[in-house]
């Protein structure tokens, strides 16, 4: 029982961390993560659990609209960890793929694809912010988002 609130407790201080210290760009960032873990809670309590041995549509339309969302920022963000979490996020989409083609697929490796990456996400995404805060420090104020 420990292990499913794990995710909500990093979430929960993740987002927290982010919102006070972050810039525009880590803001976003965990606005997304967190829309994307309420529209798969959402999800859940509308379509029921599929069990991981099927594709979730829910769960490949929320991946994918967070993989552009995330692309994004990715493309824009004067940071670079954003393309750590946007690459990730290529493997949850990919991991929807891979169920489609091989629906005998052990359906640990599927949840795995689509799982696992979001953890990362956010110890990225609190590193990013991290680095934000002592970049800051180092050289004060600059510019959040490429300027062309």
């Amino acid at each position: 029982m420990l292990s499913l609130w794990i995710p909500r407790i990093i979430l929960a201080l993740t987002v927290t961390f982010v919102v006070r210290r972050g810039g525009e760009p880590e803001r976003l960032v965990a606005a997304i993560l967190f829309a994307t873990f309420g529209l798969d809670v959402a999800n859940h309590a509308w379509f029921g659990d599929p069990g991981w041995f099927a594709v979730n549509p829910g769960h490949l339309v929320i991946d994918g609209w967070a993989f552009v969302t995330l692309l994004w920022i990715a493309l824009r963000a004067n940071r670079g960890w954003p393309l750590w979490v946007s690459s990730s996020q290529v493997i949850v989409v990919l991991g929807h793929f891979a169920k489609l083609w091989e629906l005998d697929t052990v359906r640990w490796a599927y949840w795995v694809m689509t799982q696992v990456p979001f953890v990362f996400q956010l110890g990225v995404l609190a590193l990013g912010t991290a680095t934000h805060i002592a970049r800051q420090r180092r050289i004060g104020a600059y510019h959040a988002w490429r300027i062309s």
